[in-house]
């Protein structure tokens, strides 16, 4: 998990990195549990079997289901997008 101050937007709200995303899709979907599992386990068993902040559990499952932001930065920095 990474937790750094530079990842965390409005009062102090993690915010995932289009990155981060991208990589806890691929692991779910080299997993053997797969991606079912990212979409329907619970929040905190899959954030805790990939190692992500729970936030980045929550885009993922946008994105699976075609409801992702599609503006997230790339990196570590704070947009002034909410």
């Amino acid at each position: 998990m990474t937790n750094n101050k530079s990842n965390q937007g409005v009062a102090g709200r993690y915010q995932p990195t289009t990155d981060e995303v991208d990589l806890l899709v691929r692991q779910a979907a080299a997993h053997p549990f797969g991606t079912g599992f990212l979409v329907n386990g619970a929040i905190d068993a899959v954030a805790a079997t990939f190692g992500v902040h729970a936030f980045v559990v929550d885009e993922a499952r946008l994105r699976l289901d075609g409801r992702a932001a599609t503006t997230r930065p790339r990196s570590r920095t704070v947009s002034s997008q909410t």
